[in-house]
């Protein structure tokens, strides 16, 4: 996935091809059916768990500069979640949204938000109809005030409108969208900015039907289902960004080290970084025996060395090669 820090200011953005998985304890849910192991449901997980979905769950929560954040979170069964947090006080438009995957602790106690934040939101279950927000470690907060969610009796829909990525593929004059966060499949309504998503994917692309990460502004609608009864949740882009030929939405849950990681480039400044041979994509290591940096310009080979400073890295003692090429000089 790729070397993040914030996107809009970033210069340089390489993507890591071998990532490792990210355990973390609060996410070790038991695979069922291993051998001597019996999975034991607590009563609150129990009620959680068959529950009908979607459901809808409402709180107002403490806010420190408001008169307090309105939580509405849905939940379906294929462990989708979307989120809207409306700070109370501030203007009608004052709302954040965010989706995602939700799953269970492996104790069964805790349900976990993981969206489109640097850390995921964490609620302790209290049966099928109560939730209460954790702080950051996972731990209940020791306050007199609100921190419950409870369950709607109806399922209370509302249109997420957020930044998304996704894998997007335009064919036969239809687009569809692969959400990264949440894997969810989404047709493209052809109305507002979708024809700037079109056209820039027929400019990225190298082979029809090739599918290319995308970003954009847009929300998630109910639209008639052509393809039977009912509506079903359909992407309508209100402004597009750009097409990222060459970058994926990476796994679920994962994350890579700095060094000892093969970081491919795939955008510089705001325009992708194509290569039609991948034997010669720009890409750079991190060596941490002797410090040492090495890598590929396209053409040429670079190396030196490298040291850390928190989360900045600084080069020094640059070398490369001199060889001239028909490709790759720029």
């Amino acid at each position: 996935m790729p070397f993040q820090g914030k996107t809009e200011e970033a210069l340089v953005t390489f993507k890591s091809v071998s990532a490792s998985l990210l355990l973390i304890a609060v996410l070790s849910i038991p695979l069922s059916g291993c051998a001597g192991a019996v999975a034991h449901k607590t009563p609150g997980e129990e009620s959680f768990t068959a529950q009908a979905f979607p459901a809808t769950y409402i709180g107002v929560l403490p806010c420190a500069d408001c008169e307090g954040i309105r939580y509405t979170l849905n939940l379906w069964k294929d462990e989708v979640f979307f989120l809207r947090m409306t700070y109370l006080g501030r203007g009608e438009r004052d709302s954040f949204d965010d989706l995602g995957r939700w799953v269970l602790s492996a104790d069964r106690t805790t349900l976990v938000l993981w969206g489109g934040r640097e850390a995921p939101i964490m609620f302790a279950v209290k049966g099928a109809h109560l939730l209460r927000k954790l702080d950051l470690e996972g731990k209940e907060i020791a306050s007199p005030l609100n921190y419950d969610l409870l369950r709607q009796e109806g399922f209370e829909w509302f249109e997420p409108r957020l930044l998304m990525r996704g894998m997007f593929v335009y064919l036969a004059d239809v687009g569809l969208f692969t959400e990264c966060l949440t894997g969810r499949k989404l047709l493209v309504a052809q109305e507002e900015d979708n024809a700037a998503l079109e056209r820039g994917y027929l400019k990225g692309r190298i082979q029809p039907g090739q599918p290319l990460l995308a970003t954009l502004k847009g929300r998630i609608a109910l639209r008639a289902n052509t393809e039977g009864p009912g509506e079903r949740q359909t992407l309508v882009v209100e402004r597009f960004i750009n097409v990222w030929p060459g970058e994926t939405c990476g796994p679920r849950f994962s994350t890579a080290t700095l060094e000892n990681t093969y970081w491919k480039l795939v955008r510089l400044g705001d325009k992708p970084v194509t290569v039609a041979d991948p034997r010669r994509e720009p890409h750079l290591h991190l060596v941490p025996q002797g410090m040492r940096v090495q890598g590929f310009g396209g053409c040429n080979r670079f190396f030196g060395a490298y040291e850390l400073d928190g989360q900045n890295v600084r080069f020094g003692k640059m070398g490369m090669t001199r060889m001239s090429c028909k490709d790759g000089m720029d």
